[in-house]
């Protein structure tokens, strides 16, 4: 069985949902938390100010509960990252993605980069999965590159694709790019506009293990990757 064999056969335990738009309110989780455990799926993520209530929602379940750093637009100070990672792990983070300075990125500046994810790696210190989410589609290829560099050297271990929030949905081609680039050395995880199993069973292949996804799509996904491809 491949790599891609194993996501597919067991889809589900590969996605999180999220509910992470600024308007979403405290039955936007109550439903987030339901579908989560209902769908069997790895883990919920929520904006950070919701992320005790998800906890409690999510009590006495498998699925794990998550939050993002400088969500959604990676413009926030390292410092300020670095406080807000150590925060969200004190309130029971398990899964944390931090948005990289996608400015400095577009700017060449990838040693900034670099430093930023160390401080961030530094605190997390690999007690729970951190990801460093590059929002391809604001990003030329030498920048996805530089950011995957950058990522890698910070001892990062997960690589992940978008916010959700940019408008420009994740493709195969970034995916290519991105795996390419990271050679084996951190794992992938695709997000932003991903609504189909065709796209999930492409990005498989080409080493994608995790996914985030909108609930109604996720649900789909998972019932299409029951039938014969």
């Amino acid at each position: 069985m491949t790599d891609a064999d194993t996501v597919l056969s067991d889809l589900a335990r590969h996605i999180d949902i999220s509910c992470v738009q600024a308007q979403h309110d405290r039955d936007d989780v109550d439903e987030l938390a339901r579908r989560a455990i209902a769908g069997g799926f790895v883990s919920a993520h929520v904006l950070p100010t919701w992320l005790p209530y998800l906890r409690e929602r999510l009590e006495g379940s498998a699925v794990l509960a998550g939050s993002p750093v400088a969500f959604p637009s990676g413009g926030a100070t390292t410092a300020t990252k670095v406080a807000e990672a150590t925060g969200l792990l004190e309130l029971g983070a398990q899964e944390l993605d931090v948005v990289v300075a996608i400015g400095r990125l577009r700017s060449g500046d990838g040693a900034y980069v670099e430093a930023e994810l160390a401080a961030v790696a530094q605190v997390v210190d690999g007690r729970v999965p951190l990801r460093a989410i590059l929002e391809v589609g604001r990003l030329d290829d030498d920048d996805i590159r530089r950011g995957v560099d950058a990522a890698v050297a910070a001892g990062i271990p997960w690589i992940k694709t978008g916010t959700g929030w940019s408008g420009v949905a994740t493709t195969t081609a970034h995916i290519r790019l991105i795996a390419e680039r990271a050679a084996g050395r951190a794992a992938l995880k695709a997000a932003g506009g991903i609504r189909d199993i065709d796209t999930v069973r492409e990005m498989a292949r080409l080493g994608v293990t995790r996914f985030g996804m909108n609930a109604d799509a996720a649900l789909l996904a998972v019932s299409a990757s029951k039938e014969k491809p």
